[in-house]
């Protein structure tokens, strides 16, 4: 049980990151036009800062710019987007999947 519990910590330690940030701002290089823009709150925020969110974001294709501005353990997200390459639901379980909550969008 022992080794269980440290590889659990030792995956939340990896999905959570150790640089902390209270706000941020990415623009992904890329050549992609966005034409659709969704906002959405994103919370459970406890161990984690905002840019494994925003990393996480940046990385689904089409997504051209990631803001987000974050109150205590809440985050509000908008994200620019191509809308032939990706939708606001493949974007929000680019986060769901580390564990956070997504509510709006």
């Amino acid at each position: 049980m022992g080794i269980l519990v440290s590889i659990s910590l030792l995956l939340l330690g990896t999905a959570c990151g150790s640089n902390e940030k209270s706000s941020a701002t990415v623009q992904t290089a890329s050549t992609t036009v966005a034409n659709q823009s969704a906002t959405f709150t994103v919370t459970g925020l406890e161990c984690c800062p905002p840019s494994v969110i925003q990393d996480s974001i940046s990385k689904v294709n089409g997504v051209s710019k990631v803001e987000i501005e974050t109150k205590g353990n809440i985050a509000k997200v908008t994200v620019s987007f191509d809308d032939l390459k990706t939708d606001v639901k493949l974007i929000q379980s680019s986060v769901t999947k580390y564990g956070f909550d997504v509510i709006g969008g």
